[in-house]
């Protein structure tokens, strides 16, 4: 799978722990692209972001930068610096949790205590909510030149935007 930020892009903007390996951080990455930002929006444009990465205006998308619009100027991040925020928060809920031949454990040393799960969660939900504003100024570019993305579907964002999972026990 193609992932649209890197481990290095992320640590220019938050900082990730030097000993946590690639392949784990890169994990966090894959969830942060298929669980946050295909949610956002449809799959025929997180397909066609996935496929043009490198085509001019999907990198554009993926980096941000500056662009004019009605004779003024605006800058936005781009859809890698919102994936940064949602990895992050995806790493700070479930860096430490192992699963071991006794079940899951949280690892911790003589040196240091982790987080409880609520502060934990804190951090999750606050780097997602930030994630999220970043993709709002990536979806307002998008709506202003929508014409370049054809597979882009507003409405159909919209809906899937508002879209909530009801559960209920039965006893």
């Amino acid at each position: 799978m193609i992932l649209l930020t890197t481990r290095a892009r992320v640590s220019e903007l938050l900082q990730v722990a030097i000993g946590m390996s690639d392949r784990d951080f890169n994990r966090y990455l894959r969830e942060a692209q298929e669980f946050d930002l295909k949610e956002l929006i449809t799959d025929e444009f997180y397909h066609d972001l996935i496929n043009n990465a490198s085509v001019t205006k999907y990198k554009k998308l993926i980096d941000g930068g500056t662009y004019n619009f009605e004779d003024r100027d605006y800058t936005f991040s781009g859809i890698d610096k919102a994936l940064a925020y949602f990895s992050y928060g995806r790493m700070m809920m479930f860096a430490n949790v192992v699963s071991t031949s006794h079940g899951i454990v949280v690892k911790k040393t003589s040196d240091s205590t982790p987080l409880a799960i609520e502060e934990r969660k804190n951090f999750y939900y606050s780097h997602k909510k930030n994630g999220n504003r970043i993709f709002e100024e990536v979806k307002k570019y998008i709506e202003r030149f929508e014409a370049d993305y054809p597979s882009w579907n507003l409405e159909a964002c919209k809906k899937k935007e508002n879209y909530s999972l009801k559960t209920s026990v039965i006893q």
